[in-house]
């Protein structure tokens, strides 16, 4: 038998184990490698071999159950739960439930129950429901989130309270407070609404929970958009108390409602939102970041909005006049141009060179000679500017006005293609493979702003793009479609498995976070499709 356990770890895959008599194919096979493994850690292995062989089956379950009702290992106890999980049959929720330890302390049951609940979460039983809740009171942590995860896996309503009391628990860690967040979201159960709306602004320990919160509230949908209205039009009193007593910022559900409605794309919004481009707060910067969140939710939404916001663009903080073209390359069209044109000319280079970009996205051939002009009058606009403020580069200022002038006729490149493109719409799919970012990115908004579903495919297979200005337009462009049009979501809704393996893949990866958030909910939007 050591013979036989020795052949098990080094041919895991194979149909056959040399030198082990009987079929591996059967639940006796199976069974007798366990009788033969004594050691905790040999029968471990012996089930982890059978999960990876191939040969697990539906009716290895009666074997599978009654090892589990017969182990004291906890360690086997949590290989037989993954392998029963992997299953995914009805007949497993008695056996797994009567596995569970809740009140278990050591490390090792712990474990056993983290393994148990998910495998209960697999089996997509909403009779798993009060076992899962009564996991939520667990004493280890870990088995309180696999719980959570499997109770927002089965989108379980009886779950709502309990969770609701998770997230408020200002005693429990706060990575269980966001794991019940996520879970609430994937219920999307309108109760869990005014508990994530104070959870959008509130902070402990240095932790925000805006990210899970904001998330989650995009999953609720249409109450969320009631319920963010409300707020920022002063008629929630009872959150308004809420903000009060615990010191929030009454200018933070402004800027956040306002990222949140431009997710939910809901035209009731429209209204608060253009109110939004004209607020005002004592702080300047609080003022510009609500303002700035307003224009770009109205961007993504392709609102009626083309003249408020071009009449922000004399604000010259660059930051604060980038996100006001990017709002106006989302909205599209020519209306833009003449405010992008005389924005071009005023303020420092990082403000000159936004409202430039902004015309390269919206223009045509017509637009190709101010580049020229530009490109030759900056030598003579960097030397002024470093004399005046000085900076970086300004040791140097003739040099450094040639670089900005050369920047700038790199922007021609993306009107040749919409010179090229002007009487063809389908011409940009081609472009989605330019080596030059700013070509893939106004292609992909022209293909997202044309309506036409057969886009749909090209702009999927582009989302991994490493580029982030051209990764944000590509998830932009396919979500317009998908919004849009039926048939564009199920063309769609074919990259899903490629979506989701690659958000996995760039979990944890800061350089595509902010943009990856936009992705996810495209990810949840398709899967809802």
């Amino acid at each position: 038998m050591p013979r036989c356990l020795a052949a098990l770890s080094l041919v895991l895959a194979l149909a056959v184990l040399p030198g082990c008599k009987g079929d591996p194919k059967t639940p006796e096979y199976w069974d007798k490698q366990l009788n033969g493994a004594h050691r905790a850690d040999g029968r471990v292995q012996v089930v982890e071999t059978l999960r990876t062989s191939g040969n697990l089956q539906e009716s290895f379950l009666p074997m599978l159950h009654a090892r589990l009702a017969a182990e004291k290992k906890p360690e086997v106890k949590a290989a037989l739960a993954r392998a029963i999980g992997d299953l995914k049959s009805p007949s497993s929720l008695e056996p797994l439930q009567a596995a569970l330890d809740p009140s278990a302390t050591d490390t090792d049951t712990a474990l056993a129950n983290k393994a148990l609940a998910a495998a209960l979460g697999q089996l997509g039983d909403p009779k798993a429901v009060p076992a899962l809740t009564g996991l939520l009171r667990a004493k280890d942590n870990y088995t309180r989130i696999e719980a959570i995860q499997a109770l927002g896996t089965l989108r379980a309503p009886q779950a709502v309270e309990p969770l609701l009391q998770l997230v408020s628990d200002d005693s429990s860690e706060p990575f269980l407070n966001k794991k019940a967040i996520e879970a609430l979201g994937r219920i999307g159960d309108a109760r869990a609404v005014p508990t994530l709306m104070r959870m959008l602004t509130k902070e402990r320990q240095h932790i925000s929970f805006y990210v899970e919160s904001s998330f989650a509230l995009y999953q609720m949908g249409t109450p969320a958009v009631d319920a963010l209205l409300a707020a920022m039009e002063g008629r929630d009193a009872e959150l308004a108390k809420w903000v009060q007593q615990n010191g929030v910022n009454p200018a933070s559900y402004a800027m956040k409602g306002a990222q949140i409605l431009g997710d939910l794309k809901d035209r009731r919004a429209e209204a608060a939102l253009l109110k939004l481009l004209s607020f005002t707060n004592p702080d300047a910067q609080i003022q510009a970041v609500v303002r700035m969140q307003a224009a770009d939710a109205l961007g993504r939404m392709r609102a009626a909005a083309v003249r408020p916001i071009s009449a922000l663009l004399s604000e010259e903080d660059p930051t604060v006049r980038t996100s006001y073209v990017r709002a106006l390359v989302l909205l599209g069209g020519r209306d833009a141009l003449p405010a992008l044109e005389k924005a071009a000319g005023q303020g420092d280079w990082y403000a000159r060179e936004a409202a430039m970009r902004g015309v390269a996205m919206l223009g045509n051939a017509q637009e190709q000679q101010l580049f020229s002009k530009w490109a030759q009058n900056e030598p003579a606009l960097t030397a002024k500017e470093c004399q005046r403020d000085g900076g970086e580069g300004c040791d140097n200022p003739e040099a450094l006005g040639l670089k900005r002038g050369e920047a700038i006729l790199r922007y021609a490149k993306v009107l040749e293609a919409a010179k090229v493109c002007t009487a063809d719409p389908g011409c940009w799919v081609p472009k989605l493979t330019d080596k030059e970012p700013r070509v893939v990115e106004r292609a992909a908004l022209e293909l997202g702003r044309s309506g036409n579903p057969q886009h749909a495919t090209a702009l999927a297979e582009r989302l991994s793009e490493k580029n982030l200005d051209a990764r944000m337009a590509l998830i932009q462009g396919l979500d317009w479609l998908v919004t849009d049009s039926k048939e564009a979501a199920s063309k769609a809704r074919e990259a899903l498995p490629k979506i989701q393996a690659q958000l996995a893949d760039e979990k944890g990866n800061s350089n595509f976070a902010n943009v990856n958030e936009d992705l996810r909910r495209l990810a949840f939007r398709l899967e809802r499709a």
